[in-house]
């Protein structure tokens, strides 16, 4: 190959690369407009008051900022809600998480503007990502990369999740592409003359990878173990059975050996390096853990908000606007593209298992996702320990998401694809999939006609679908398939993009903070020493949180036991299992009226510290003295409060008694930051010493 040819090919693949790198950017600028548009607007779900943003994100980063660049200490504990909680050691503070020290925490952004930049490089990071799992590990082409992508990268299900302010969730999302590329690269075996170094780096980085995620949301990091798990289980049973070379796409090598001792230590060092680099979020936490409520949970408790069966059909009908947690949608053209990317993956002998494996991952998480109402969910909880702390199964979701942007990535590689290499498609493929195109069309015109004009899902569903057959059916040249593969991404992007403008809006500050605010200013002004406590959620925490108001209520999901039960009974309560909130709503009833009628103890309340009252409905009782109505909010004072001095010592909530409820051992935090800066020392060095020498090692 001469010298100009080489440099032709240079400069291809390094605009390739770019391509891929720009298009996810692009996209997460068009998805999050309205963020883009007003930098310091709030990102929030299209239908709905609340957002978890506002309840405990903002609330925790501001808390954060205050305590490290005011106070210049580490926020270890948190006094502002509940009468005082461990914060370190909770998830949700998101200190061990990287990045917020960059778009969180830092003193110089604003809050809100650090939020919309965070959730645009996630929501790149998720795109990025994706293109490269399909480019590395599938060996796809920039069509096929982009294509899942996309599908990944704008799915309503990540959508729907960060329009409800579940800001660690769609975090650890972004991760998910990177640790199962960085799995299937340390399991494929070295070739001739390639290190064996090279598995243990990948296996490290993807340890690294789940580390990450791990510290942004737990819950997500049990979820790629999963993806990992069945990956390697059915990777080891193709291996066994059949003893034939490594192939993902062309040109794979020939394998050396390798015995089951290494395979245990490549393992063993990915397992490492996320038991080491997360020790900073799971030691503390699981030294909490016999602390808290969650440690209680029963199965029933931990499948709440399980799938129906009927939402299923959101795999086809997009939910337009829907509850988050039960957003089906993949996209029409996603899923048509996937099923043509399965069937590429299963013609080809070598890729079969990665069919099996993305068959067993999508129905598997499908499956628990319908937590009680499917068994699966039931069944697991009963013979796995602890698996009832993952709470809410529709999160497993996501790797129907993952998986099915896979394979649509896969479809669009292998049917567009413009080498000799690509298969074309059979005429029973092409007769059924012209089939699938007309019942959507017929369906939808059939409906028209009979019952009138439809939904605009529904609409949607029969105009995408023979859109999508058709760009599948039509190109035959090298030419007229990059255009369809063109078309094909657009198609996704066009197909999911609809569904996400319904779900994601942009709230102004005045708007976010006017529930409760009359209330907060006129409490804030009584000085301090006291705690405030609302029945109905009067002040939400990040009103309480601008006005320096300290609560004995709170919303949470990590709660202290002993204090849980204390303030259930201060208010009029019996406990009765797990609940995010304190006091305890009943779950399906309007927080602002629901416990109406319920008078909270004066004397209890007393104890905590509590001076005042602010409630959406009247308090008649003669312990509970009317101050007056602000913003419809009536405020009471308590005959019965006794100031606490000091109100809040750090590390403790004790009573005016002298009673001490809960005291908190900081230790295990420490110690949990001390292992996981040893170990990401010891990774440098380790990666100093070993790196490949330039011009040799990895591809």
């Amino acid at each position: 190959m001469s010298m100009a040819e080489t440099t032709g090919d240079s400069r291809g693949r390094a605009r390739r690369l770019w391509l891929c790198w720009l298009v996810p950017a692009v996209v997460a600028l068009a998805v999050l407009w309205p963020a883009v548009k007003q930098p310091s607007a709030w990102l929030w779900p299209a239908k709905g008051d609340h957002s978890d943003l506002a309840v405990s994100h903002w609330p925790n980063a501001l808390f954060t900022r205050q305590t490290v660049w005011q106070e210049r200490r580490l926020p270890l504990w948190r006094p502002t809600i509940m009468s005082g909680a461990p914060f370190a050691a909770n998830p949700l503070s998101g200190l061990c998480y990287v990045p917020n020290w960059l778009f969180l925490f830092t003193p110089w952004l604003p809050l809100e503007i650090g939020f919309n930049l965070s959730a645009i490089a996630h929501l790149w990071l998720a795109g990025a990502a994706m293109c490269a799992l399909m480019r590395v590990a599938f060996r796809s082409g920039t069509w096929g990369a982009l294509a899942a992508g996309v599908a990944y990268e704008v799915s309503p299900k990540l959508l729907a999740h960060l329009a409800a302010g579940h800001v660690g969730w769609t975090q650890a999302m972004g991760w998910l592409p990177l640790v199962v590329l960085c799995w299937l690269q340390a399991l494929r075996p070295a070739g001739a003359g390639e290190p064996r170094a090279r598995n243990l780096r990948w296996a490290t980085a993807g340890g690294a990878a789940a580390a990450c995620q791990f510290c942004a949301d737990t819950r997500a990091a049990a979820y790629s173990l999963a993806a990992v798990g069945t990956l390697t289980a059915v990777w080891a049973v193709d291996r066994y059975r059949h003893s034939r070379r490594w192939a993902i796409g062309p040109g794979a090598r020939q394998p050396a050996a390798c015995p089951a001792g290494g395979w245990l230590g490549i393992g063993a060092s990915g397992l490492a390096a996320l038991v080491g680099l997360a020790a900073c979020q799971w030691i503390p936490l699981a030294a909490l853990l016999p602390h808290l409520t969650r440690s209680s949970m029963t199965l029933q408790d931990a499948a709440a908000w399980s799938l129906p069966w009927r939402y299923l059909a959101g795999l086809l009908i997009a939910d337009h606007a829907g509850f988050h947690e039960w957003m089906t949608y993949l996209g029409v053209s996603t899923l048509m593209l996937g099923a043509l990317g399965a069937w590429a993956l299963w013609r080809r002998r070598e890729e079969r298992w990665l069919a099996w494996w993305l068959g067993i991952l999508v129905s598997g998480a499908a499956w628990f996702s319908l937590g009680e109402n499917g068994g699966l969910f039931s069944l697991l909880g009963s013979v796995v320990p602890g698996l009832g702390l993952l709470r809410v199964p529709p999160r497993a979701w996501a790797l129907v998401t993952f998986g099915g942007a896979v394979l649509a990535g896969v479809g669009v590689d292998r049917i567009f694809g413009c080498a000799s290499a690509a298969p074309r498609m059979r005429r029973a493929g092409r007769v059924l999939l012209a089939a699938v195109a007309l019942f959507a069309a017929l369906l939808v015109a059939g409906y028209w006609l009979g019952v009138g004009r439809p939904q605009p899902a529904l609409l949607a569903f029969g105009i995408i679908t023979p859109l999508t057959a058709g760009i599948c059916l039509l190109p035959r040249t090298t030419t007229a398939r990059r255009w369809a593969a063109l078309a094909a991404v657009s198609m996704i992007a066009l197909d999911l993009g609809i569904v996400d403008a319904t779900l994601v809006r942009a709230w102004a500050e005045d708007e976010v903070f006017a529930d409760g605010r009359a209330a907060a200013e006129w409490l804030a002004a009584q000085g301090s020493g006291f705690r405030v406590y609302s029945p109905s959620y009067s002040i939400p925490q990040h009103v309480a949180a601008r006005y320096g108001l300290l609560l004995a209520d709170g919303v949470d999901p990590l709660q202290l036991d002993v204090y849980a039960g204390y303030l259930t009974r201060a208010a009029g309560l019996e406990p009765s299992g797990y609940s995010v909130t304190l006091p305890p709503f009943p779950e399906g009833t309007d927080v602002r009226t629901a416990l109406e009628g319920v008078v909270p103890d004066a004397e209890m309340l007393g104890l905590l510290g509590v001076r005042y009252a602010a409630a959406a409905f009247p308090i008649s009782h003669p312990n509970w003295v009317d101050v007056g109505k602000l913003d419809g909010v009536h405020v009471y004072e308590n005959r019965l409060y006794r100031p606490l001095e000091p109100l809040d010592v750090p590390g403790q909530i004790a009573l005016a008694d002298d009673t001490v409820l809960f005291s908190y051992d900081a230790r295990p935090a420490y110690i949990g930051w001390a292992v996981s800066g040893l170990t990401a020392a010891g990774l440098l060095i380790g990666w100093l010493r070993t790196r490949p020498a330039r011009g040799e090692g990895d591809e």
